[in-house]
């Protein structure tokens, strides 16, 4: 082994155990929301759990602006790159606020439909949740920023104080208010702001004065903009719909009062997916910074390793301890939950190591292959669908684990088949490299 990559090695664990210290804490916090579940109606917190799930979606489209961002600063060489790059998140900002203000018209106009379809207890909710979801879509993209300058210290931070304010202000409210679905996405949204003011303030880019916050909407180039933006949040997006849709579904067709033993199963054996972040987070920039600079690197090779290990280490935890994790946050009725935390953490598996190969082939510019995976969010979709109705019929009068497992399976088989799809076009992209490798010599 070389000098130079025992040390990008080291650099390696180095920023990617602050990030995942920084993420396991701020997730942690985030995660720590789910203790005031007991303080909360069963019907409350089977809403709060639809509305965090929900945000996830919100802010797909801001994962492919993460991505873009983080390859413009990676790829950034002057002066002149900090302040296209500052324009043109001025830009997206002005085009987001726009955008809101017309969804909130349309919200106001189809509140019943809302409330019904969604079994909230109030629109309030939604429009809380619809407002931290503007935090939400532009947070991301200042992320990205510090991503691609591997600013990894200040990231870490952000991502920290994420769920810590999310953790204190619902803390708050819950005691000077009341446990409600409302006032937990209040919180949320107020976590979500106080991380955007701290990224953006340490992202290092150059101010603008406001005159130009209005120009930079025209100087923007937005096909190029358009052209790196759909594949990357088609790509980025599709590990968190294939980690998200499902409780969406679930809170659409079973029993509302049932839906919150399955969110709460959910969101531990989703966590798998929240600790890989970190890794592939610090990945991302150097494979970008390696392919630019066409030096090689074997980073791929060991994020996969250590994502492995991670997972392993997750299924037999699981296995052997599945009411550990819901004795801690929830209350006893919650441990019925408990045989679906294997099934669920073991359905994450392919979806965890599915993440590092998507990063890498968006960090490669590979971008044909994203609609390989987009193919396979849709079916996964369809069969949720399909089959969830008549499952949900199974648990019409109690909580009925086999019918919630059948959900899980499906879960299980679609990852599965996108984990296979990524590792098709890894394999691909691969044998285009050393073709091109070899015509240029």
């Amino acid at each position: 082994m070389s000098e130079a990559s025992t040390e990008s090695k080291t650099a390696f664990l180095r920023q990617s155990g602050w990030m995942s210290a920084a993420t396991a804490l701020g997730g942690t916090t985030s995660y720590a929301v789910h203790l005031f579940a007991k303080d909360m109606p069963d019907t409350e917190y089977g809403a709060f759990t639809t509305m965090l799930q929900l945000l996830n979606l919100i802010a797909i489209p801001a994962i492919g602006l993460q991505a873009v961002f983080a390859i413009k600063a990676a790829e950034r060489k002057t002066e002149a790159d900090d302040f296209r790059i500052a324009r043109e998140q001025f830009g997206i900002i002005m085009v987001v606020l726009a955008v809101m203000l017309v969804v909130f018209g349309l919200i106001y106009l189809n509140q019943t439909t809302i409330v019904t379809s969604l079994k909230l207890p109030s629109i309030q909710v939604f429009v809380i949740t619809l407002t931290a979801g503007i935090f939400a879509l532009l947070l991301p993209m200042v992320y990205g920023v510090l991503q691609g300058k591997q600013y990894f210290l200040w990231l870490g931070w952000a991502t920290l104080s994420l769920g810590a304010v999310r953790l204190a202000a619902l803390f708050g409210l819950f005691k000077l208010r009341d446990p409600s679905a409302l006032y937990g996405m209040l919180a949320v949204g107020l976590g979500f702001a106080f991380a955007f003011g701290l990224a953006i303030s340490r992202a290092g880019l150059p101010k603008l004065h406001p005159i130009e916050w209005l120009s930079s909407v025209k100087r923007v180039d937005w096909r190029e903009l358009t052209r790196q933006f759909i594949p990357l949040s088609v790509g980025a997006g599709a590990v968190i719909y294939m980690m998200s849709v499902d409780m969406v579904i679930v809170q659409r067709f079973f029993n509302e009062k049932q839906t919150g033993f399955y969110a709460a199963a959910g969101m531990i054996g989703r966590a798998l997916i929240f600790f890989v972040g970190p890794m592939v987070a610090v990945m991302f920039p150097k494979i970008v910074r390696s392919r630019a600079e066409q030096k090689p690197t074997d980073i791929l090779k060991f994020t996969i390793l250590l994502t492995g290990g991670l997972c392993v280490t997750a299924v037999t935890l699981g296995i052997l301890l599945p009411e550990l994790p819901l004795r801690i946050i929830y209350d006893e009725p919650y441990l019925k939950a408990a045989p679906l935390i294997p099934w669920f953490i073991a359905a994450m598996v392919p979806l965890a190591l599915a993440a590092v190969l998507v990063n890498n082939l968006l960090a490669q510019k590979y971008y044909h292959s994203v609609y390989g995976l987009a193919g396979v969010c849709l079916a996964y979709t369809f069969a949720l669908w399909h089959f969830a109705p008549k499952l949900a019929e199974q648990t019409a009068a109690e909580f009925n684990v086999l019918a919630y497992i059948g959900v899980v399976k499906i879960i299980g088989l679609s990852n599965l088949t996108f984990l296979g799809v990524a590792g098709l076009f890894t394999y691909l992209c691969q044998k285009s490299q050393v073709i091109d490798a070899e015509e240029g010599h």
